[in-house]
């Protein structure tokens, strides 16, 4: 079949399997509904099985916020695997909307899938209205394996109930929704004069929004503002701060210079501000208003029109206080205390409502005829809106009741109408337009609408081609906010209004510059601002009845007499609107309470919380005081959560300090070590505060600690004391007269108190902690409190360590410390020594000691062989050679005397000259040997002996005089050689004076010779003075040499030939009688029983007992057999041996009787038997079994042969007889004694593990024994341990204790945990490491340190406190038990070491990277505003700054040239270096200066750029060839030298009156042209001639004899053509040599192929052989060519000089110069000098 029809039916049948599943087995792809009360579609779950888990995420996490739309994701885990599923999701309350892919919201309102193509779905969700209460969520969930069957698949059902969130009043002034701008209740977070909107984040962070094409995009900065109004901010410390142009003192600093600052209030804090065109108003925290600014109009209201630079106080009225206040153009309202309106300032539109246009400089009551509480204002432009208590707004001023300046007022107020049963809840404006926000959430606008600021979708204005028609007026049009949506906070700016709606998002509208949607168009319709933090936004309305009505539209209160919406008894200050909270202790407030930060505290009913003055802190928040600095510390800054250690080199003994004191000289202080003091009068303070104090009692030298604190009037004292060390310390503390008011003297723990003592006044009360037994560290858990209740002052759980840094320490001997404030002392250098105590100087060694050590107490007086002859010496000086120092403390070395020396340096004696040597003067340092001829063998002199007669000297240094050696002689005496003995004469005695002649026996054919040769063996010599031998005759002989004679030959012996030097010994067998025979014949047999063993015999030697021989003529007789013997001489047969006794060995004359313990049984035996092992047999000579005897019980005999049987040793036994062996004891047995039968077994507490023991061992440390006959003892299990020996139970294995650890089986001791380890639980098999952030500084702790705040430790197991590091500059560690340190953030930074937090980079400075330990001040034309600056803002262009550090823009001054005074300064615009007033050029180029080199004509032109005639002297500078010399324009060679001025024009070397003479051009260098310059050619007019060698007249190119000036004409043609001749020659050569090199180059290819091609030899042909010529150099020819066409040749640039050489400098940088004769010179660098070039 085709594969096209298979593919086309395999497809076929997969669709129809697709299509014939089953809708189910996808989970009803279109959704499954209708509910049950579990959630399941249709009231049943469709799945095989409940293991889904359904999850519904974005639910309110507690409860829901009536008409908030939630976003829910859906989804599951567990179950089927795969990814189809489905769900349903139905909810009691509220609606679903917006459902996402894969999901649906089906007709009956439930949540539902729309394909089964998913198991994750999403779904919105709106919570339903206010008082619905709760709301429940049903979801199933089930997920599908996709087979078509429910029996895979999985399902699963839950449920959620939601509260409704209901209205409590605020904890806090953040997070509540609801905006009313301008009023004491809350803060304007948002805000909108002109350009971008501004936002107050409820951290603090103000946004702001970018500009320009692409703007509209959110910037944060970082910032702690709560409220906002113009150019002022106050700050989350109600502290109000100011930036910007300050001209009328507007920015209220005290100044009209200062560009930012802080308000200064006095005791007051700013609860309200508003801000005008020029001035500032703000309600303060007692409901008073102050002003400060421009006042021309008197809009400040002091009852001046003085301008103020600070606050001053505006006067409302008797009992009257203001509860909200705005500022407008050159005026201000409030609303006070009673619901008036009063306004003060000016009056040009009748904003001050009092029926005129008259300005007022103090408040006057506004008659807006209304009748009603006014509860809210605003000031827009020249005129003013307020809200009254019934949400009516009613307006006056410019366009309500003024249409002209100083017109006449027409009313009161003129109301605005909204819709019927509208009313308002905001107003806002600060220009020409108004907007409210209604009741309903909707919002309205009037006013002015020329860039659509109304928000309708209009606009007008008068200019048709705008495009907008509307018209502007007074009645309010509805704002097209999104659709549902409500306003909750607006802010109506110059041509803009911004608002925030319900959902939190942000819209504007109206003119913009890109701040709105990155365009400049005005946006007539509300457009969605990019900002999704709207949820952040510090909202502060408050509620405080809860009645849904804001506190500042709240007017029905009954007792609320202040208006502040808070009636009696809620209200503690029932007088004051802008306070209605007294705070308890720890806690601030004016609206809520809020604990002190860290860094500060609060007292009953602060305001705010007070900063931690300089020298105390406060580490944790809510506190009603701050800590003093404790003894070792100290705080140099306000607001410290911290105190700082002393650093390394300064102590502190004082509380509350702010610096720490430098150590004095001779002291030193360490972070590391303290001690508290044992007096009262060093006792060491510790602050009045609870607190945990840390010490140590360090060695046994430390006999007590004693602190003292100063106890408050009315407190008391409670005192702990631990020990982590285990150490027992005892706890007294007394009064201040040292007087024992308690005392603890307990193991573990102790308290004291001073619970009995009533302290009347301040008083001292002393801690004294004393060791009872051991050392280590200690905490005193201080608690100070109140006698009257108890309540504790300040926090038990801090930590301090009250002994570092308290004191400073003596430097210890050996040590000194010249300055203050050192951490260490330091080592008395070599040379020096410190003796004692507290030393402030080093003491120098004095001559004749010295000290080579670092920091001792005492000098080395020198040793003998050295000495010391300065002071303060490190080290002695050994005597030189040729001297000795044989004392001590030496000051001078001596000098040795005539015949000693002394060659090496440091010694204590000098040395003798040695044997052979000799020193013939004082101080030597060598010894000289005695020359040739000469000796001395005594030591210690000063000359040398002659050699006597008979010996000689022959080297140098010798000892001794050497005796002529054998062989020699000498008969004079001081001689170095000695004479040979003469031929025939010998000398064999050393140091002969004669020679002697040979004896007989001897001969000398030598001279020279220390002997006479003896005569060979075989030779003799009968006389004196023989020169040869003469040979033995037959029958005699001489072994010997030296011999006279010759010996006849001896018995057993003869001699068959002449010269023999020994007799022929007969051979062995045989023997000889005779003497003198001379043949073999001589030798007889030997007999039977008889034998010849040895050659040379002269007798036969009868056979030994032991020995026989049957036969005759033998060298040796026979050995007697094993087991026979013979028992006489001469024997010729052996003998058997019989029973009871054997023979082992050959050749003995007798048998051996049996042995004891043996027997033989048998004759001729060669051995004994042995008894068997275990029997034996005491008796010898025994010949049968029977005799060997078994062993006893407990005895053995363990091998056979035994004579007696063996006791059983100790640790064996033996129970039966006749045994070789005995039994070892088995383990857990033991036999304490020999010859036992049975053993014993080992008793409880002891074990044996060895067989054969004696005895059983006790059960060892860590181990025990509890049964009887034990082989092994038990181990300890780990945890446990067991000190003791012959332990008998398991019970004596004892658990650890906390601190230690047992780790192994059978532990005898518990182990201490190391350094940087604990454990704090008994029976542990290992302790803990210190964590991170941790150490542990002593053996056997049961717990960890943390290291404190400021320091941290990455590390674990770290064994001491110094393991944590204190954070570096740039960083901090805010907590204890840190691992890490922080890195400052930008804007912020730390030059300190071991701080706990970061400084903001003040004004004028900036931080740009994390890390940094300081602040960089702005350069030079930038400025850094504000702190916390994390870069500098540069100066716009050509605008600088004065000096580094600039903090404002308005630090930045115009300065056109660059000059860096700015313009209103500078005399000089174009700093050109003249004054304008005389400059031809005064607004001409920037950055350069007037002088002579720039500006020649000093015109104030540049010469380069502006100034046409440099040199002003009529010719333009593009055709002077001086254009800075006036009196010249013309350089004709270009020497710099004008040709007036120049007498030689052309440079030749003639001058031009020379030149006239000559009749040569004084224009033109070469006037033949001919490449000489005329002032050196000859013949400056002939162009083929110009140099003439010889002077006679004639070229040297003309002249045939250049150098002969007799002559100059040629002789013949040669001498005319010879040059032209030699030339051709030359290209002759060089042809033929090229022709010759090329010709053997292709010979030698030939040859060379012909070698490989042919064996053909060419037979030698004869050759006419010329005379031999040197043959040419082909290759040296051609590097000479070479050489000269790469000779150097005068480039055209070179140039002439007076002596006529052309000089020039090739690319390499060499020097050349051709001199007029073609010859060249080069110039040596190296030497100076000038060098002919070959």
């Amino acid at each position: 079949m085709d594969n096209r029809y298979s593919r086309q039916i395999t497809l076929l049948i997969l669709l129809l399997l697709i299509f014939a599943v089953p809708q189910e087995a996808f989970a009803n792809s279109s959704g499954k509904t209708g509910s049950s009360s579990t959630g399941c579609g249709g009231g049943s779950c469709h799945g095989g099985a409940n293991t889904v888990t359904p999850s519904l995420v974005g639910q309110p996490s507690s409860d829901y916020t009536p008409g908030t739309v939630y976003s829910l994701t859906i989804g599951g885990s567990g179950g089927t695997s795969g990814t189809n599923g489905g769900f349903n999701l139905d909810t009691t309350q509220g609606t679903f909307s917006n459902a996402g892919t894969n999901a649906q919201v089906a007709t009956n309102g439930e949540a539902t899938h729309s394909n089964f193509n998913s198991r994750s779905w999403t779904v919105d969700w709106t919570a339903p209205s206010s008082g619905s209460g709760d709301t429940t969520f049903n979801l199933a969930v089930n997920f599908v394996d996709g087979t078509g069957t429910t029996s895979g698949d999985s399902w699963g059902t839950a449920s959620w109930t939601i509260s409704e969130a209901t209205s409590t009043p605020p904890s806090s002034p953040y997070n509540q929704p609801g905006s009313q701008r301008d009023s004491v209740f809350s803060h304007s977070v948002l805000e909108l004069n002109s350009g971008s909107p501004t936002l107050v984040l409820d951290n603090g962070t103000l946004v702001t929004f970018s500009s320009g094409t692409g703007g509209g995009n959110p910037v944060y900065t970082n910032d702690d503002v709560l409220s906002i109004a113009g150019d002022c901010a106050l700050l989350g410390n109600y502290s109000l701060r100011c930036t910007g142009s300050n001209n009328y003192g507007q920015l209220g600093l005290g100044s009209f210079s200062l560009s930012n600052g802080t308000v200064d209030f006095g005791t007051s804090m700013p609860a309200a501000i508003s801000d005008g065109n020029n001035h500032n108003c703000a309600i303060l925290t007692d409901g008073s208003v102050s002003c400060w600014g421009r006042n021309n109009v008197g809009q400040l209201g002091d009852g001046s029109n003085a301008n103020r630079n600070a606050p001053v106080s505006v006067d409302l009225g008797a009992n009257t206080t203001a509860v909200a206040l705005s500022t407008g153009i050159d005026s201000t309202c409030a609303i006070t205390n009673t619901g008036a309106i009063k306004c003060w300032g000016g009056n040009f539109y009748g904003i001050l409502g009092d029926g005129t246009t008259t300005h007022s400089n103090a408040p006057v009551e506004v008659n807006h005829s209304t009748g009603m509480r006014a509860v809210a204002i605003a000031t827009p432009g020249y005129g003013a809106c307020a809200i009254f208590e019934n949400g009516s707004v009613y307006c006056w001023g410019q366009l309500y009741t003024v249409t002209a300046m100083f017109g006449a007022v027409t009313n009161g107020s003129v109301h605005i109408d909204f819709a019927t049963g509208r009313t308002a809840t905001a107003i806002d404006g600060t220009s020409d337009h108004m907007c409210a926000i209604l009741d309903n959430g909707s919002m309205n606008c009037w006013g002015v609408n020329t860039y659509g600021q109304w928000g309708d979708g209009s606009c007008s204005s008068v200019i048709p081609s705008s495009g907008c028609n509307g018209v502007n007026g007074n009645a309010p049009v509805h704002v097209n906010l999104s659709t549902g949506s409500s306003a909750i906070a607006i802010s109506s700016g110059a041509s803009a209004t911004c608002a925030i709606l319900d959902n939190y998002s942000l819209q504007c509208w109206g003119q913009q510059s890109g701040e709105f949607d990155g365009t400049t168009d005005s946006l007539l319709n509300p457009h969605t601002m990019n900002f999704t933090l709207g949820a952040d936004v510090a909202y502060s309305d408050q509620d405080m009845d809860g009645d849904g009505i804001v506190n500042a539209l709240d007017t029905h209160m009954a007792g609320d007499d202040d208006g502040d919406g808070v009636p009696i008894p809620y209200d503690p200050y029932p007088s004051n609107p802008s306070r209605w909270m007294d705070c308890d202790s720890g806690s601030w407030g004016r609206l809520s309470c809020s604990p002190a930060e860290a860094g500060h505290y609060a007292e009953s009913g602060d305001l705010y919380f007070t900063p931690c003055s300089v020298g105390t802190y406060q580490p944790e928040a809510g506190y009603p005081l701050c800590y003093d600095a404790s003894a070792g510390n100290f705080v140099d800054i306000s607001q410290a959560i911290t105190q700082s250690l002393c650093s390394a080199g300064t102590y502190q003994p004082d509380l509350g300090q702010s610096s720490c004191v430098n150590s004095s000289a001779g002291n030193y202080t360490s972070p590391s070590f303290g001690d508290a003091g044992s007096y009262s009068s060093s006792a060491f303070n510790i602050s009045a505060t609870s607190a945990e104090y840390n010490g140590s009692i360090h060695s046994s030298s430390d006999v007590q600690d004693l602190y003292m604190m100063v106890v408050p009037k009315d407190h008391g004292v409670t005192v702990g004391l631990t020990s982590p060390s285990g150490a027992d310390f005892d706890l007294e503390i007394y009064n201040e007269s040292l007087t024992l008011l308690d005392g603890s003297y307990s193991t573990s723990y102790d308290e004291t108190s001073t619970n009995n003592t009533n302290f009347s006044a301040d008083s001292n009360l002393y801690i004294l902690v004393s060791p009872w037994s051991g050392t280590g560290q200690y905490t005193l858990q201080i608690w100070l409190f109140y006698t009257a209740d108890g309540a504790l002052v300040g926090n038990p759980s801090m930590s301090v360590d009250a002994e570092i840094g308290a004191g400073q320490y003596q430097c210890s001997p050996g040590t000194y410390q010249p300055g203050t404030g050192q951490s260490s002392c330091i080592d008395a250098s070599p040379g020096y020594y410190v003796s004692g105590s507290g030393s402030t100087t080093q003491t120098p060694c004095s001559p004749g000691s010295f000290q080579s050590g670092m920091a001792q107490t005492s000098c080395l007086l020198a040793t003998p062989g050295n000495f010391v002859n300065i002071y303060a010496a490190i080290d002695q000086t050994p005597a030189s050679p040729g001297h000795y120092v044989n004392t001590s403390g030496a000051t001078e070395e001596v000098a040795c005397t005539m015949g000693t020396y002394q060659p090496s340096i440091g010694q204590t004696s000098c040395l003798d000259a040695d044997a052979g040597y000799y020193v013939p003067s004082n101080g030597a340092s060598f010894q000289t040997a005695c020359s040739p001829g000469t000796y001395q063998p005594s030591t210690g002199q000063s000359s040398c002996i002659d050699a006597s007669a008979g010996y000689y000297v022959l080297y140098y240094n010798s000892t001794s005089q050497t005796p002529c050696p054998v062989g020699t002689y000498q008969p004079s005496t001081g001689l170095s050689f000695c004479i040979d003995a003469s031929p025939g004469n010998y000398v064999n005695t050393v140091a002969a004076t004669a020679q002697v002649p040979c004896d007989i026996g001897s001969y000398q054919p030598l001279s020279g010779q220390d002997r006479c040769n003896v005569a060979d063996s075989g030779y003799y010599v009968p006389i004196t003075g023989s020169t040869n031998q003469t040979a033995c005759d037959l029958g005699t002989f001489q072994p010997n040499p030296g011999s006279s004679s010759c010996l006849d030959s001896p018995p057993g012996h003869y001699v068959d030939t002449t010269g023999a030097i020994s007799a022929t010994p007969c051979s062995a067998g045989t023997y000889n009688t005779n003497v003198g025979s001379s043949s073999a014949d001589s030798c007889i047999p030997s007999d039977p029983g008889n034998s010849v063993p040895a050659d040379g015999a002269y007798f036969q030697t009868p056979c030994t007992p032991g020995h026989y021989q049957p036969s005759s003529g033998q060298t040796s007789c026979l050995d007697a057999d094993a087991g026979y013997y013979v028992a006489v001489h001469g024997a010729s047969s052996q003998i058997t041996c019989g029973l009871g006794t054997f023979n082992p060995d050959i050749a003995q004359s007798s048998c051996t009787d049996a042995s004891p313990g043996h027997y033989v049984d048998t004759p001729a035996s060669t051995s004994q038997i042995a008894c068997t092992a275990g029997t034996y047999n005491p008796s010898m000579g025994s010949s049968s079994a029977a005799d060997c005897l078994p062993t006893d019980a407990g005895n053995y005999v363990p091998m056979a042969g035994a004579a007696a049987q063996i006791p059983c040793a100790i640790g064996s036994y033996q129970p039966s007889l006749g045994q070789a062996s005995c039994i070892l004891a088995d383990p857990g047995h033991y036999v304490p004694a020999t010859n036992y039968q049975n053993q014993l077994e080992c008793q409880l507490g002891t074990f044996q593990s060895y067989s054969g023991a004696s005895s059983c061992s006790d059960a060892e440390p860590g181990h025990y024994v509890d049964t009887n006959g034990s082989a092994s003892q038990m181990d300890c299990p780990p945890t446990t341990y067991n000190p003791a020996t012959g332990s008998n139970d398991r019970d004596d294995c004892v658990d650890v204790e906390p601190g230690h650890y047992s780790d192994e089986w059978g532990t005898a001791e518990h182990l201490e945990c190391a350094l940087g380890t604990y454990q704090p639980n008994p029976g542990q098999m290992s302790c803990l490491d210190a964590d991170s952030g941790h150490f542990v500084s002593s053996s056997g702790a049961t717990s960890q340190s943390a290291c404190p705040a400021g320091t941290y430790n990455p590390s674990e197991a770290s064994g001491s406190a110094a393991d944590c590091v204190p954070a570096d500059p740039g960083h901090y560690v805010d907590s204890q038990a840190s691992s890490s340190q922080t890195p400052c953030n930008l804007g912020t930074y730390q030059d300190s070491l071991g701080q706990l937090s970061c400084t903001d980079a003040s004004p004028g400075h900036y931080v740009s990277e994390e890390g940094q330990a300081e602040q960089t001040p702005a350069s030079l034309d930038t400025y850094a505003p504000g702190t916390a600056s994390t870069s500098a803002e540069d100066c716009p262009e050509m605008y600088i700054t004065l000096q580094e550090g600039a903090d404002s823009g308005d630090d930045c001054f115009l300065d056109s040239d660059g000059d860096r005074i700015h313009d209103t300064a500078d005399s000089d615009d174009d700093n050109d270096g003249v004054d304008d007033g005389t400059d031809m050029c005064p607004l001409g180029l920037m950055g350069w200066s007037s002088s002579p080199g720039s500006d020649n004509d000093a015109d104030g032109c540049k010469d380069t750029e502006e100034d046409a005639d440099d040199d002003n002297d009529g010719f333009p500078d593009d055709g002077d060839a001086l254009p800075l010399n006036s009196a010249e324009h013309s350089d004709n060679d270009g020497d710099g030298l004008g040709d007036i001025e120049d007498p030689d024009d052309d440079n030749d070397g003639l001058t031009d009156s020379d030149e006239a003479a000559a009749g040569t051009d004084p224009k033109d260098q070469d006037t033949d042209d001919d490449g000489f310059l005329d002032g050196v050619d000859m013949f400056p007019k002939d162009p083929t001639e110009w140099y003439d060698k010889d002077g006679d007249g004639y070229g040297d190119n003309g002249d045939a004899f250049p150098s002969d000036s007799s002559k100059h004409l040629e002789a013949d043609l040669f001498g005319k053509y010879g040059f032209v001749i030699a030339i051709l020659g030359s290209i002759l050569v060089l042809g033929l040599g090229g022709w010759m090199v090329m010709r053997r180059k292709e010979e030698a290819t030939v040859t060379e192929a012909a070698e490989h091609t042919r064996s053909v030899e060419t037979p030698a042909q004869p050759a006419y052989e010329p005379e031999p010529e040197p043959e040419m150099n082909t290759g040296q020819f051609l590097e000479e060519l070479e050489a000269d066409l790469s000779r150097p040749t005068a480039p055209p640039h070179a140039k002439m000089n007076e002596q006529g050489q052309l000089v020039w400098v090739d690319d390499a940088g060499t020097v050349y110069a051709q001199n007029p004769d073609g010859s060249m010179v080069t110039f040596n660098v190296a030497t100076g000098l000038w060098e002919p070039l070959e």
